[in-house]
């Protein structure tokens, strides 16, 4: 009769255990986190999705480099102005009715305003004044959005951006103020943008921060319109060369007459355009920052989520997430025979035009390269400047540059069977 003993692990054991327990609790810990990612893209408001792009999911080999590239909206075009300028003309880009006078271009102030008159006398003019006013010296046939005295020309300009969005019958031009420093209070940045629409000849003035800058003209703004002979104006109540600040604020200006406007608030919502370099990404996998560039290579070897954040402005930000699906199987060999089935050894990576880093080389049994690609729609055919290879073994291995150096994403073998 034999007795069992009990089993003795050794330290080097129970620390092993440990480790595997710690492994995979980071794991969970990991896919957790990659969830929670996941939930709050579901759960964000859609519009905050709508505006970025994180562009098209992708299906490839495993380690086939990807270029994935985050688009918010169209670029804007900038627009560099003196100290109290204005600037124009610039297109619509569209015909626009203003109190019944029809327009095809505008004019920027450098204090927040755009008009569809060259406002030649009001150049230089910091004052905020209360509309309507006739005087000369002030800009009339004109949106101000608000109007105040900023400083554009501060280092980091330009700070004004414009852009026509979408197409024949429903365009829209935005124009942008982002990041826009007061002139006497620096620290304080105003964004905002001017929208007019197209056919309904309605305007938008989407404020997501308007902070106040009391040590200068007592903080006076004006946000309004007026018309071009300064008899007639309209303003968001309050708001007529008074003291006021807003944040993420959208106000509709409806014409319901050649002389007369209905102002009502309505839901915030900037129109996506992209405001130069005052725009950042950041990239995310699982819980961790690989990237804080618009594009990025990523080599996944499985099945993987990417969630890219844009802020705009210093102010906003947007979300979107996009998968690469990794289909594990390589075929191992391959037949060109011309028959059409199996007549070239390829990697799969769709859409194509976003392997813009790829490169595949195949190898003789010497370490020659025999064929080389930076195509991810060309394999091998199984020849040799136009003569066909010996069966057999051959290497393969596919690459990417990453700061001028050569990067292995994934290799193996093929055999070349006729």
């Amino acid at each position: 009769m034999t007795s069992s003993k009990p089993t003795k692990f050794h330290s080097s054991s129970r620390i092993s255990c440990l480790t595997s327990h710690v492994s995979r609790l980071t794991s969970h810990v990991s896919r957790l986190t990659s969830h929670l990612l996941l939930l709050t893209l579901f759960l964000l408001p859609f519009s905050l999705l709508a505006q970025l792009d994180a562009g098209p999911n992708d299906t490839i080999n495993p380690g086939i480099p990807v270029t994935l590239t985050a688009t918010y909206g169209l670029i804007g075009e900038g627009v560099t102005t003196s100290e109290d300028g204005v600037e124009g003309p610039f297109p619509i880009g569209f015909t626009f009715s203003f109190f019944g006078n029809i327009y095809s271009q505008f004019y920027i102030g450098a204090n927040g305003w755009i008009s569809f008159s060259p406002n030649e006398n009001s150049k230089g003019v910091d004052d905020v004044f209360a509309i309507p006013n006739a005087s000369d010296f002030y800009a009339r046939n004109a949106i101000f959005g608000p109007l105040q005295d900023l400083n554009p020309i501060h280092a980091g300009s330009p700070y004004i951006f414009y852009r026509t969005l979408g197409e024949d019958t429903n365009r829209q031009l935005v124009v942008m103020w982002c990041q826009t420093p007061f002139y006497e209070c620096m620290d304080s940045l105003m964004t905002f943008q001017i929208v007019l629409n197209e056919g309904s000849n309605t305007i938008e003035n989407h404020l997501m921060n308007k902070p106040s800058c009391p040590s200068w003209h007592g903080n006076a703004a004006t946000q309004g319109l007026q018309n071009a002979n300064g008899f007639i104006g309209y303003t968001v109540p309050g708001r007529n060369a008074t003291s006021w600040s807003a944040q993420l604020e959208g106000w509709m200006y409806t014409p319901t007459s050649v002389d007369s406007f209905q102002i009502v608030q309505v839901p915030y919502s900037l129109h996506p355009i992209t405001p130069g370099e005052k725009i950042s990404y950041r990239w995310y996998q699982g819980s961790e920052l690989i990237a804080s560039e618009q594009s990025m290579v990523v080599t996944p070897s499985e099945t993987t989520t990417y969630v890219v954040y844009a802020t705009l402005c210093a102010g906003e930000e947007f979300v979107d997430s996009v998968t690469v699906f990794v289909i594990p199987y390589i075929p191992n060999a391959f037949t060109p025979n011309g028959d059409g089935l199996n007549d070239e050894f390829r990697m799969v990576g769709t859409p194509p035009e976003n392997i813009t880093e790829f490169h595949f080389q195949v190898f003789n049994r010497w370490g020659e390269v025999i064929f080389s690609t930076s195509d991810i729609e060309i394999g091998w055919d199984g020849s040799l400047k136009g003569q066909e290879c010996p069966v057999g073994v051959y290497v393969w291995a596919v690459y990417y540059k990453e700061n001028d150096k050569h990067r292995v994403t994934t290799k193996g073998t093929v055999t070349l069977v006729r």
